[in-house]
Order: C-alpha cells, then structure tokens, then sequence
C-alpha cells in the first residue's frame, strides 16, 4: 500500500513538471508580437524622393529591365519562335546599347529596300540577309558582338556566335541579323554600308 502510494505521489509530480516545462498560449503569443509602442512612430518623408514615388529606386527598376531585356533576347539568340521567323518586318528583337529606337524607320527602310525583309535573301549571292551583308561585313561583326555578347550572355552565346561566324547570314535568325545591323549601324557612324539608301532612307 505503501508502494502504490509513493508511485501515486511520483506520478502527481512528473505530471506537474511536465505542465510547467510547457509554453501557454498567451507565452507563445507574447514571443511572437513585438510589444505595442507607448508612442506613435512619425516617419518623416524623404526630401529628396517627390511625393507619390516613395520607394521606387530608378537604378534599381533600370537594372531589372536590363534582366528582362537579356533573358528575353536570349531566348531570341538562341531561337524562339519570334527569332526563327525570317519573312517580313517586325520591331527590332535586338534592343541592347546599339538599337536606336527613333531609328527604326531607317532601318525598315533599309530592309525593304535591300532585300523586301526578306531575312534568307542572297542564296548564292554575294551579299546575304535582310540587309544585304557581304562575307567580310558579316565575319567582322561578329568578332564586334562577341564581347557584349559574353558579358550579357556567357559562354554559350560566344559558341553560337562563333558558329555564326562560318555561317552565310541569310542562315542566322531575325535576332542575329537584327543585332547585327545596329552593331554596324553605330549610332549612324556606320551608314556608309547602305550607300544605296542615302537620300531615300537617311
């Protein structure tokens, strides 16, 4: 009897141990919510940031539009369905540091009249694409694209590129033969390569 009433006693204190080792509700609501401040906080607005675009970093949003810029013209470099269409003219699909967006008139210009935008013109020609490349211009330019290249989209793009140098342009997709063109456009330091369109398209 004596046994069964120790036991009885150890039991009442594990079980009262055991309740105290615990967290209650309100001990795990306590941890979790900072205590309420005694006073407001006032967060005095940025002087330097206008009213309405607080929080808006303009470095910040032109870098993630340089991201999107580059993941979309990779997935153009290495063919979508956009890049390996080759008849007809549609916006540039190359927009990096060479595209001249107020100049796509020239360029459209150029296009239809060196080849009616027609991207596999000059089979067994001497000049080849949309805009009418000769072997050297087309080799030498790629030589030209390769570091930006690198720099924007690694190592495997510079293997492509390297491809299309022993390529006939009129065989490189929309997105080459356009990246191409602004290259040696040059910000129109390069329009000496379209003497045919001198007075009609610039």
């Amino acid at each position: 009897m004596r046994r069964l009433a120790k036991v009885g006693r150890l039991a009442v204190i594990a079980a009262a141990a055991f309740a105290l080792s615990m967290p209650t509700t309100s001990a795990i609501a306590d941890e979790t919510l900072p205590p309420a401040p005694s006073d407001p906080v006032v967060v005095e607005p940025d002087p330097a940031i206008p009213e309405g675009d607080e929080g808006n970093d303009p470095a910040a949003d032109k870098s993630a539009q340089r991201k999107v810029r580059i993941a979309v013209e990779t997935a153009h470099a290495f063919g979508s369905p956009e890049s390996n269409d080759r008849i007809g003219f549609e916006t540039s699909l190359y927009q990096g540091k060479w595209f001249m967006p107020a100049k796509e008139g020239i360029r459209k210009c150029l296009s239809k009249l060196e080849s009616h935008h027609h991207y596999k013109a000059g089979a067994g020609g001497y000049y080849k694409g949309a805009y009418q490349f000769s072997k050297p211009l087309a080799q030498g330019v790629t030589w030209t694209m390769q570091r930006e290249v690198k720099k924007e989209m690694g190592s495997a793009a510079v293997d492509l590129v390297q491809k299309l140098r022993k390529t006939p342009m009129n065989q490189w997709n929309r997105y080459w033969q356009d990246r191409a063109f602004w290259t040696v456009w040059r910000k129109g330091n390069g329009k000496h390569h379209w003497n045919a369109g001198r007075g009609r398209c610039f």
